[in-house]
């Protein structure tokens, strides 16, 4: 591993997250919320000092990086970037301990969106959900950037499955390659906050609810804690929150096919076929449950995206007479391979079903050659094997989360539901008393950065050659 890259690459985006912290400072100076202001103002003027530290102390590498740097940067960041995002947690509320404090930063970064802090629903600071906002912001930016980087490099599950136009593993150190894909994607968040947030302004949304629903909808997260309380703004405003989230699942490499060199791409996108085709069926479990068809066919996006975010009243779902499988699938699903929602992701179901197709193929024709392709791309076997491989860990994540959970004390629908939306970044799924243990705290935590890291990138950071070379 080349040290010296990891740290400052680390230490540069410490920086943000200290200007972050100072920025929402400011905010609640503004807003005269003082205990607020203490714990942003500490934990920015901390964080960037320690972050200034390690630059001035590691100098310019003398080695070019390579994608297993990036891997290591994606690694400590995500272990190290909740403990500064937390300390407003801690010190700007009353009753939040050390630990639920990690949990929400945890979440927010992770874009989960569940949320374990002591407040009333509408005793919430502003510059706390403003934090929220801002850390799902990072969470989301960081993610987009991660998938078509670092993971398209390194090939997890599968080649081509991350693998997009937007990025090719640079002749020179990896880090030089990343401004460009950043850049986009910053553009790309910020475009569809701006568009979301206007559209719902347009229909009588107040700015600051409207304001948090768009960062969720582009994060597919959960910004606000209290979104399924808040009142319905009507048809035209479920309608624009559920095509924003249908962009945002659908993934970066669609939303820059919309360009017209490109547009021609997107009506043979495979994982945008598939994702039409869920919707409806999805929704269909539900009504079958009883449920009417806008809110099911609402909660199918919702569901689908991890969101959990409200379109035609679907919230109102968990109240229905659904068995856990219902509500578990679609979010185990997720969306495309490069968007912030989670689970397993269109890109490995559709390779998995063709490749499924190809063995009923060849019970006939036994001695046939077939070929498989995903985006016009022909993948050898590797890459099939590199899916079974994912599903496999996927499943086995799934399956010890919801052990530890249950020897944690929580009951089997909890449980169940707890480490399927844990590990696919949904925190509507979430349910934890005022009175959860750490163990319930440590396995979600962990959990949920296993599913954000898409649980194969974790491998090699448990093994100390990794650190070592």
């Amino acid at each position: 591993m080349n040290h010296a890259s990891v740290f400052r690459v680390l230490a540069f985006m410490g920086l943000g997250l200290g200007a972050a912290l100072v920025l929402t400072g400011g905010i609640a100076a503004i807003l005269g919320e003082r205990a607020q202001l203490a714990s942003f103002a500490f934990s920015g003027l901390m964080t960037l000092t320690l972050a200034g530290m390690v630059i001035l102390m590691t100098g310019k590498p003398a080695r070019p990086a390579r994608v297993r740097d990036g891997l290591a940067v994606v690694v400590l960041w995500s272990l190290g970037a909740p403990v500064a995002a937390a300390v407003p947690f801690v010190f700007g509320t009353s009753e939040t301990s050390v630990l639920a404090a990690i949990h929400e930063a945890v979440s927010c970064l992770t874009t989960t969106g569940h949320s374990v802090v002591s407040i009333a629903p509408d005793e919430w600071p502003v510059s706390l959900l403003v934090w929220r906002g801002v850390l799902h912001s990072v969470g989301m930016i960081l993610s987009l950037v991660v998938a078509a980087t670092v993971f398209a490099g390194l090939g997890f599950a599968g080649p081509g499955v991350h693998r997009s136009h937007l990025f090719t593993v640079p002749e020179g150190s990896f880090f030089e390659a990343i401004p460009k894909v950043l850049r986009l994607v910053c553009i790309v968040c910020g475009v569809m906050i701006v568009v979301v947030f206007a559209a719902l302004v347009s229909v009588g949304v107040p700015a600051d609810e409207a304001l948090g629903t768009a960062v969720s909808v582009a994060s597919t997260g959960l910004v606000d804690p209290n979104h399924a309380a808040r009142p319905d703004y009507g048809w035209f405003a479920s309608l624009f929150v559920f095509a924003g989230l249908f962009v945002a699942t659908s993934g970066l490499s669609v939303v820059m096919d919309l360009v017209p060199s490109r547009v021609r791409q997107i009506a043979v996108d495979p994982e945008l076929y598939l994702l039409i085709g869920l919707i409806p069926l999805i929704g269909l479990f539900a009504m079958l449950g009883g449920v009417n068809a806008a809110p099911a066919i609402g909660w199918s996006m919702s569901a689908l995206s991890t969101s959990g975010l409200s379109v035609w009243g679907s919230p109102d779902i968990t109240d229905a007479a659904l068995p856990v499988t219902v509500l578990v699938l679609p979010a185990l699903v997720g969306g495309s391979a490069l968007s912030t929602a989670g689970g397993i992701k269109l890109a490995r179901i559709i390779i998995l079903i063709r490749r499924a197709g190809q063995e009923f193929a060849r019970l006939g024709y036994q001695h046939s050659v077939v070929a498989l392709k995903f985006r016009n791309r022909h993948q050898k076997e590797k890459a099939v094997l590199g899916v079974w491989v994912y599903l496999i860990a996927y499943i086995a994540s799934v399956t010890g989360s919801f052990l530890l959970l249950s020897f944690a004390g929580l009951d089997f629908p909890a449980a169940m539901l707890g480490a399927a939306g844990a590990i696919s970044n949904s925190g509507w799924m979430i349910v934890l008393s005022p009175s959860a243990s750490a163990a319930e705290h440590l396995v979600l935590m962990g959990t949920m950065i296993l599913g954000r890291l898409e649980v194969l990138a974790l491998l090699p950071a448990l093994s100390a050659r990794f650190w070592q070379r």
